[in-house]
């Protein structure tokens, strides 16, 4: 560990833990439990609000596994009569006879009468006549009993599901065409500051353009998600309750950045006091410990983010994130943990868990590895932007040195493409 300086420390006796604040925010919010029908085509990445039930066994008819001959296993010799064919989409005759065969291909019908299939380059063919050259050594050989993907009546997968390729694909060989799912979430992005212009428009002295509506309607893109931009807050009490009573209309969430701290022109937080009242102001965390969260006119949830850009992106992933998931009671999902070496000496004070952006690499030996890429101020979106992971250091850390092992938090939402 790196040393610091004796009784030097981070820590903010008014602020309460990642895990306390994701408890309070989830014991306010409301259950969103509205939902829709989509054709299956449109339905990826959506989540099921009911579960999937199978309409019918797949595959409905026993199939031939090979191409082949299907015959009665009990019949004695390795001589057989072929009396027809069995072709994909076009089934032969269900009555053999002793000695008798069929011919079959790949996912064709087996005939009702046969139990085995042997593969083509197993047998030899003189007109009609079949010599069994390697035998199957036991009934059933290379054919797919009815149901043996998919039961009829069986739970395809449970509500809560998020829909992907596989339930799709399973779905169509199931004949289903529509799906039941959450609906959408309807979320408004605020910005405010008097010094934020938007893209395009000419800065004057002091002014910057806004960056965390970007970002976060960014980060938000899901197709579960209705992401709109809300109307700019002003530093006047006035413009922030215009701009939060516009951006409920309609809203299930509102996401606000900046304008939670205690400065001045800091007019949002005492504006939801009398519009329903904060419920939490500071997390034990860096960046991000000014997170605010309440409910607007008592009923929608907002969540007053910090004006800093990696600021406002981490308190996205690790609380608005979980919050939607909790409305539409969905299953939690922890963030995925790593371990890596790092590759650089780390530094931080005790008392707030830190998040500091890094770059996991594999090594040449096949071992995980992770670089900061440098300067951690919250401010600096270029580090988002190169790095691909966070390195989580505990609250009593002081850091760590090179070639400890740290955990990291890989993501793909922000910056380089993961390993």
């Amino acid at each position: 560990m790196n040393s610091t300086p004796e009784n030097a420390t981070d820590a903010d006796p008014n602020a309460i833990t990642i895990e306390e604040a994701n408890a309070l925010i989830a014991s306010k919010l409301p259950i969103l439990d509205e939902f829709e029908s989509l054709p299956v085509n449109l339905a990826r990445g959506r989540y099921l609000s009911e579960d999937l039930i199978s309409p019918m066994p797949s595959p409905p008819f026993r199939a031939s596994a090979m191409d082949g001959y299907a015959y009665r296993f009990a019949d004695n010799g390795n001589q057989r009569q072929v009396i027809a064919d069995s072709f994909a989409g076009h089934p032969g005759p269900n009555q053999l006879s002793q000695g008798q065969c069929v011919r079959v291909t790949t996912g064709a019908k087996v005939p009702d009468e046969a139990d085995t299939v042997v593969q083509l380059e197993n047998v030899s063919i003189n007109e009609d006549q079949l010599t069994i050259q390697i035998a199957p050594t036991q009934p059933g050989h290379h054919v797919r009993d009815i149901g043996s993907d998919c039961r009829s009546g069986a739970c395809i997968a449970t509500a809560g599901t998020r829909i992907t390729a596989g339930i799709m694909g399973l779905c169509a060989a199931l004949g289903i065409q529509q799906l039941n799912v959450y609906r959408r979430i309807r979320i408004t992005v605020v910005s405010t500051g008097d010094e934020l212009k938007r893209s395009g428009d000419t800065l004057s002295e002091g002014q910057i353009y806004d960056a965390n509506t970007t970002l976060l309607a960014a980060l938000l893109t899901d197709p579960n998600f209705d992401v709109r931009l809300g109307e700019h807050m002003l530093d006047n009490p006035n413009s922030v309750n215009e701009a939060l009573t516009s951006a409920s209309v309609n809203a299930d969430f509102i996401m606000t950045t900046g304008g939670v701290s205690v400065g001045t022109h800091d007019h949002l937080r005492e504006v939801m006091e009398s519009r329903g009242g904060v419920e939490l102001w500071k997390v034990a965390m860096k960046p991000g410990r000014p997170l605010s969260f309440g409910l607007l006119d008592g009923k929608t949830p907002w969540f007053g983010l910090p004006g800093n850009p990696v600021s406002a992106a981490l308190t996205t992933l690790l609380f608005v994130f979980p919050a939607l998931r909790h409305s539409q009671q969905l299953p939690s999902a922890p963030l995925r943990t790593l371990s890596a070496t790092s590759l650089n000496n780390l530094r931080k004070l005790p008392g707030r868990v830190e998040f500091q952006r890094g770059v996991l690499a594999t090594d040449a030996d096949g071992n995980l590895t992770v670089s900061t890429t440098g300067l951690q101020d919250s401010h600096v979106l270029s580090s988002l932007a190169q790095a691909n992971c966070f390195i989580r250091l505990p609250v009593r850390s002081t850091g760590a040195i090179t070639g400890e092992s740290v955990t990291v938090v890989p993501y793909e939402f922000f910056g380089q493409a993961l390993i």
